[in-house]
């Protein structure tokens, strides 16, 4: 979102900036007007705890409903309020809010003027279809078979308490409740600006009018920063896999870090895992074929990868696609799952379905891509889908023409 909001100041637009406090600083130094969200209004991952050996499916069910209540519902009224206040001052032309911003349903639903919405799909494209199974599952649609019914019980049954208590919370701020299901509350919006390429997204015969595939928002070549001391050993002489767990559930390294440099460590390859902030694996998964770094410019770095080991976060895999890196995919929280079985569906990957692989897994997941080009061949395929994208120029155009059509 920073990104789209520097390009569109240097567009020509005023720019205001809604964000938790500690981005704060990273946006005024864009050029932007930045104004701190509460705490109340910062959505937090929930605190997931299961017990070993939970099904697949009953662990998706328990997860999502933790996500919309963590990420949907808790922060919906202090979001609501900050934004309230942000549209009390000077003239606003446009809102462009994330997908996890609700506290735009609200301005949705009332009954006064309101400023064209324009919602970033930052994630995979979460609104239902009857081609296509339900949100959250992980599953990837088939083609003989229609998910109208699935998703119907899915929202009317196994999430309808949690509608009824995101509509509760609404009842402080909106005339009326949600009519649809809340992970459709896009189609509310005037746009969905979905944030990748119709390649990388099921088909869907049933898709909102209001849906924009933009490209994804990749960051711009790094400014030339110092290089690790290991950076020669990037030398084409052997087989580069990159692991990484992003920022946003990057608390526990073992989950994917530690046990990927375990299972190649007598391999011969060169492991990079990138922690996304400043930690250290213990002695006893550090192997001498590892490079542990806290950050590199996936600009530079990416042109040598062979593969890329992920728990799923949307923007390093369209990093990846970008550069036409197979991945491996291993996320069960959040989103996670859904971009893994995308992953898988295009041919570019392996889903391992699981947030926790054992050795065993990656270091099979990791011998197959290799030795199968059909997976590279895939990735390059995308990465030329998306490089004939042009996410910002999209962005500013629709922008423009909502903010033309409702003026």
């Amino acid at each position: 979102m920073l990104q789209i909001g520097a390009d569109l100041r240097r567009r020509g637009h005023d720019v205001r900036m809604l964000s938790g406090a500690d981005y704060c600083d990273a946006i005024r130094d864009a050029g932007l007007e930045a104004i701190a969200l509460p705490t109340a209004a910062v959505a937090h991952p929930p605190d997931l705890s299961f017990p070993r050996g939970l099904p697949h499916l009953l662990r998706n069910w328990l997860t999502g409903r933790a996500d919309i209540r963590s990420v949907f519902i808790a922060p919906l009224l202090a979001q609501h309020k900050a934004l309230r206040a942000a549209l009390g001052g000077d003239p606003v032309d446009a809102v462009l809010v994330d997908i996890a911003f609700v506290g735009a349903i609200p301005l949705l639903l009332g009954d006064d003027a309101r400023p064209p919405v324009l919602v970033c799909g930052v994630g995979p494209l979460m609104l239902s279809s009857a081609d296509s199974p339900p949100f959250g599952v992980g599953w990837q649609p088939r083609t003989f078979l229609t998910y109208r019914m699935m998703n119907r019980a899915v929202h009317r049954v196994l999430f309808a308490d949690v509608q009824r208590e995101l509509n509760r919370t609404l009842r402080a701020a909106a005339p009326r409740s949600l009519p649809v299901f809340v992970t459709d509350w896009p189609l509310l919006a005037d746009r969905l600006l979905q944030l990748t390429v119709p390649e990388f997204e099921y088909p869907r015969r049933d898709l909102a009018e209001t849906v924009v595939f933009t490209g994804p928002v990749l960051p711009g070549p790094a400014q030339t920063p110092r290089l690790p001391d290991w950076w020669n050993d990037l030398d084409g002489a052997r087989a580069v896999v990159l692991v990484t767990q992003g920022t946003w559930d990057n608390s526990d390294l073992d989950q994917l870090i530690g046990p990927t440099v375990r299972a190649l460590a007598d391999q011969d390859c060169l492991v990079i895992a990138t922690t996304g902030r400043q930690a250290a694996l213990g002695r006893e998964v550090q192997a001498g074929n590892a490079r542990v770094v806290d950050y590199v410019p996936y600009s530079l770095l990416m042109p040598y990868v062979d593969v890329m080991i992920t728990n799923g976060g949307y923007g390093g895999v369209h990093y990846a696609l970008a550069n036409g890196v197979p991945l491996i995919v291993a996320g069960d929280t959040a989103d996670k799952p859904e971009i893994a079985a995308r992953v898988a569906y295009t041919g570019a990957g392996i889903d391992l379905k699981t947030g926790k692989p054992s050795e065993g897994a990656i270091a099979a997941a990791v011998r197959t891509v290799l030795n199968t080009p059909e997976y590279r061949a895939a990735a390059r395929r995308l990465s030329k889908n998306i490089a004939a994208s042009h996410a910002l120029d999209t962005i500013a155009e629709t922008l423009g023409q909502a903010a033309d059509t409702t003026g």
